[in-house]
């Protein structure tokens, strides 16, 4: 459309409102109804149309050429549409085969993947409940065995782990399986009962000094995975008795009242009258404080040696290496004990002679006498093993 045709159509106050893009055809039409110039803005109307169509026609009559080229360019263009729709047609049917073919197996395979997976789980946990039920039965044997047996019994115990807690367990929730409540309930008491038994062998052992049963009750420990743990646990006892031997031994209040003829409680101070019964009092603290000393350092170090010599049967591991495990490589357990006694002898000896000017008296007045003892005890400990604690000379008792 020329400039010349919108020209005259903008400047013709009729026409000017139909090139509005607010153009409202009701709106105009109520307009020209009210207005009653029907027949006018019909032939206003008719007047314009004659216009646009001459218009158009003389566009198509110059641009012929490119109307018919478009036009077949059109025909192509839906030609190659329809090709692409029925390409597509054609991909989406195969799509709905293929979808078709492998729905059906990928169901089966995800439902028997699940059926596999859920006869594994249970084969699984049938297999550990056999075995749980097979070592129960077998502990149940070797409890009824008792000393005899123990090590074999810890054995099974350590198989079964810290019941319900342990690799036959792990990953699985056996609880509620009626089956095996009462080997739960068993098995978690048969290690209790076996650590207490094991326990008491090993007090009685040491105090008897008797290696063969040092080693079982190690070995039981050892079995239950606790080795270390018990190894500290009776070191550490030793040095809690010793330490209350000691602070026995130089109670003012106690010495008091077994060196007076009066009864408990009555006299806290010795009197000048007793002193001399309150010093022999002391001294025969002292006398058995040194045997203390001496019975404890004694089943100290031959529970050492027993650790030394002693290895697992099974895996042939050194007691005292697995002991280091767990002591950053470091393990020399009597010389620990005696720097701790050494320590804890100073300290006591000190605060009794600061604390008390009768107790000073005696060890300074009759000082021999406390070397002699000290003397005497180092000879006896000597005996025990000579190489080490001749090393351990440097810790003497003040």
């Amino acid at each position: 459309m020329d400039d010349f045709l919108l020209e005259n159509l903008g400047s013709d106050e009729e026409f000017k409102l139909f090139l509005d893009e607010s153009f409202d055809v009701k709106a105009h039409a109520n307009k020209a109804i009210q207005g009653k110039a029907i027949s006018e803005q019909l032939s206003k109307l008719a007047e314009g149309i004659s216009l646009l169509d001459k218009q158009i026609h003389s566009q198509i009559v110059a641009h012929h050429d490119d109307l018919l080229s478009q036009a077949t360019g059109v025909e192509t263009l839906e030609g190659v549409l329809q090709m692409m729709q029925t390409r597509i047609q054609s991909l989406l049917a195969a799509m709905d085969r293929i979808r078709t073919k492998v729905t059906e197996p990928f169901n089966k395979i995800s439902a028997r993947t699940t059926q596999l997976r859920n006869l594994q789980e249970a084969c699984d946990l049938l297999r550990r409940v056999i075995r749980i039920i097979y070592l129960s039965k077998r502990l149940h044997s070797q409890l009824q065995g008792g000393a005899r047996e123990i090590t074999k019994a810890a054995q099974s115990l350590n198989e079964l782990g810290s019941f319900p807690f342990n690799y036959i367990c792990e990953g699985v929730d056996l609880s509620g399986i009626e089956v095996i409540e009462q080997d739960r309930r068993f098995i978690k008491q048969a290690r209790q009962d076996v650590e207490t038994q094991a326990q008491k062998m090993l007090e009685q052992s040491m105090e008897t000094q008797n290696p063969t049963q040092v080693a079982t009750s190690l070995q039981v420990f050892h079995n239950l995975g606790c080795l270390h743990t018990i190894v500290d646990r009776v070191v550490t006892g030793c040095q809690d008795n010793l330490h209350t031997n000691i602070r026995s031994c130089l109670d003012v209040r106690t010495l008091t009242q077994q060196s007076s003829n009066k009864g408990p409680g009555r006299a806290t101070m010795p009197m000048t009258g007793n002193t001399a019964a309150f010093r022999a009092t002391l001294w025969t603290n002292m006398e058995k404080l040194m045997d203390n000393i001496y019975a404890s350092c004694a089943q100290v170090q031959h529970l050492q040696k027993v650790l030394v010599k002693k290895r697992d049967p099974v895996t042939h591991v050194g007691f005292i290496e697995e002991l280091a495990k767990h002591k950053d490589g470091n393990v020399n357990i009597m010389q620990n004990f005696w720097e701790n006694i050494t320590k804890m002898l100073t300290t006591e000896f000190h605060e009794a002679t600061e604390g008390s000017t009768f107790i000073k008296q005696a060890f300074e007045g009759e000082y021999p006498k406390l070397l002699r003892l000290y003397n005497d005890l180092w000879k006896r400990l000597q005996q025990l093993n000579p190489e080490s604690f001749n090393k351990f000379s440097r810790y003497c008792c003040t």
